[in-house]
């Protein structure tokens, strides 16, 4: 023993020889504490648990810092079915003596099974469920839940307490018998359950009409009386005194007699009780099957629900996979990027290249506002890279396209001159010139329903366009005037094209242009003359 001031070992004086402190009223109390510790370690040695925790308690009260009291208390906790103040004891005497305690073995041993924790705390979240529903009166489902309680955790002392008080409560007095019994297994001197218990006995007891006199004990009726009466199981028994033994044949009759008074007693009085007793027990029994079946159901639909749920979110996990991973997924656009960020860093000039390959990021599964679907699909990088590679090579690209466009043109090579031009407006939707030039390489080629759509479209779109007046004049005449005004009116714009014989094709342009005028002059002659001859 050490002194409570300086800590110091204690010897058999009165008194602290290293501080001189007074020490005779810490040893009593010390003495006290090991005197409760030793009672409350034999009442757990013979199950007495109830009885235990008190001591253990009053142990601590003396001495707060009792280690051995401390883990005992936390075991007969244990016992009972209270893990979280088991583990708070335990605790608490790990902080006071943290080494050599055998408190990490107690905590180590719980927590290191989970399947047991997760059981307790899913019967601590059933038991408080459980006292919600007594406090709503919702007494038979706070019954279900108590006996999942004592099912997963079939030492919890205060589920067997609340369970038979239930069963109490529903005159439900068998069945508070047999629970209470269960319980008192494990705390033998649980004083609640035994006054429950003794309860439910004196209930059943006077509902089945049966006497509280202990088996084989006379009763005197009185002094003046000349019989004597006794309970005999459930038969109350009178007895005449001092009557003359009979004898012979009446004694032989007389036992006959009784016999089968006994057998139409027990035929019309105990056969039917016991009956009843029975078809009550098998009622009960039937009832609180059918209960945890209901129960056992709800779990069940309860789990189908949580299947289907992980099954949606399972598929829903793996649409958005193959999104990813698909040729056409967000995976492939990033490398549809890259390669043109690879390309464009290699060969700065190659514009054109470069914008093919950013046009494959934004194709037809996409939205046409391609800034709102690169916000919504890509990322915040995906989308800073893409606009910067779009700014730097789109208009070069167009430019390009729209010079090659022309320069094919000028070479009457109109299917080329188709695909270029094409390209340049697709990059430069506001190219009024490769959208007029487009338009003209069309109706070179003759696809005059190709050209009038073109036309229209920049009449439409370009009001304040040079081509305007040309392209006007195209849709006016239409496709009857297609040899007189198509290339002439073409031509008109060569000189704009970025061609070094621009000089020479002007002037091919205004012979080509009279003799046009020439033809159309000769062609209205013929036609009066032929509106004369008519």
């Amino acid at each position: 023993m050490r002194c409570f001031r300086c800590g110091a070992n204690l010897t058999e004086n009165d008194f602290c020889t290293n501080c001189g402190a007074d020490i005779r009223l810490y040893r009593r109390i010390m003495r006290l504490s090991n005197m409760y510790y030793n009672d409350g370690l034999q009442k757990a040695q013979v199950r007495d648990l109830s009885g235990a925790v008190e001591s253990l308690l009053q142990s601590l009260k003396c001495n707060r810092n009792n280690v051995e009291a401390r883990n005992l208390l936390g075991l007969v906790y244990f016992e009972m079915g209270e893990s979280v103040a088991a583990l708070s004891e335990w605790v608490i005497s790990k902080n006071i003596k943290p080494d050599r305690n055998i408190a990490d073995d107690f905590i180590e041993e719980v927590e290191g099974n989970p399947t047991r924790l997760t059981a307790i705390s899913q019967s601590i979240r059933k038991y408080n469920q459980a006292l919600s529903y007594c406090e709503q009166k919702s007494y038979d489902l706070a019954v279900i839940q108590l006996k999942k309680v004592v099912q997963t955790n079939p030492n919890l002392i205060a589920g067997y307490q609340l369970l038979g008080l239930l069963y109490l409560e529903n005159k439900e007095y068998r069945r508070a018998i047999r629970i209470l019994n269960r319980g008192l297994q494990i705390d033998k001197n649980n004083t609640m359950m035994l006054n429950y218990l003794r309860e439910a006995e004196d209930e059943l007891a006077e509902r089945d009409g049966v006497q509280a006199l202990p088996a084989g004990k006379k009763q005197q009726m009185g002094a003046s009386s000349e019989s004597i009466v006794y309970q005999s199981g459930n038969e109350t028994i009178i007895q005449p005194l001092n009557m003359p033994e009979r004898r012979s044949a009446s004694s032989l009759i007389n036992i006959v007699v009784g016999f089968l008074i006994g057998l139409a007693l027990m035929w019309f009085l105990v056969l039917p009780a016991r009956i009843r007793g029975a078809k009550n027990d098998v009622n009960d029994e039937l009832t609180e099957v059918t209960n945890e079946l209901t129960a056992k159901s709800a779990d069940i639909t309860e789990l189908n629900k949580q299947i289907a749920a992980l099954q949606q979110e399972n598929e829903t996990a793996n649409q958005a996979l193959e999104s990813l991973t698909s040729g056409s997924g967000i995976v492939e656009q990033y490398d549809h990027l890259a390669e043109a960020a690879l390309n464009y860093i290699r060969s700065p000039e190659d514009v054109t290249t470069t914008a093919n390959m950013l046009s494959q990021i934004i194709g037809d599964s996409v939205s046409e506002n391609v800034a709102e679907t690169l916000e919504q699909s890509y990322s915040v990088a995906f989308r800073s890279l893409y606009d910067y590679l779009n700014a730097e090579v789109t208009g070069q690209a167009a430019s390009r396209f729209l010079n090659e466009g022309m320069s094919a043109y000028n070479d009457q090579n109109y299917d080329q001159a188709i695909a270029d031009l094409t390209n340049a407006y697709q990059l430069d939707e506001t190219s009024d010139k490769a959208l007029f030039y487009l338009a003209s390489s069309y109706r070179s080629l003759g696809d005059a329903d190709k050209a009038t759509e073109l036309f229209s479209l920049l009449v439409n779109n370009f009001p304040d366009s040079e081509y305007v007046s040309q392209a006007k004049s195209y849709l006016r005449n239409g496709a009857e005037d297609e040899s007189a005004a198509g290339n002439g009116g073409a031509q008109e714009e060569e000189p704009e094209a970025p061609d070094p014989q621009a000089a020479a094709l002007s002037a091919f342009a205004a012979a080509q242009q009279a003799m046009q005028e020439a033809a159309a002059q000769q062609a209205a002659e013929l036609q009066a003359g032929a509106g004369a001859a008519q």
